[in-house]
């Protein structure tokens, strides 16, 4: 698993679900995924989702980390963080070990922090 502050987005890019793409499924993987498109089903990682400013995730998402900088709507589970960017929106359910909000981002969502 990838650790650090920001070191997410240091690492090689696994995979990229670019603009103007839809995808319906499931999605596992390793690395660091990138979705700029719109993805609709299930995602389970032990590494990083990223969701960029253009993209939108709708479903459930098991990761251990999601960076959110577009929307994400549906039940988050992350073993390690969620951050929301000044431009993410995340709606729905989250649970997540440690969470980030930079000023500007959107949440509407009910929200348990912390260790169970």
């Amino acid at each position: 698993m990838l650790g650090g502050r920001g070191r997410e987005r240091e690492a090689p890019l696994a995979g990229l679900l670019g603009r103007g793409v839809t995808w319906t499924g499931d999605l596992r993987f390793e690395g660091r995924v990138r979705v700029d498109g719109t993805f609709s089903g299930t995602v389970y990682t032990d590494d990083v989702l990223e969701v960029g400013e253009g993209g939108r995730v709708e479903g459930t998402v098991d990761a251990a980390t999601l960076i959110v900088a577009g929307v994400v709507d549906g039940v988050v589970h992350a073993r390690d963080r969620v951050r929301v960017e000044a431009t993410g929106t995340l709606l729905g359910e989250v649970v997540a070990a440690n969470l980030e909000v930079v000023p500007g981002a959107r949440i509407r969502a009910s929200v348990k922090v912390g260790a169970p």
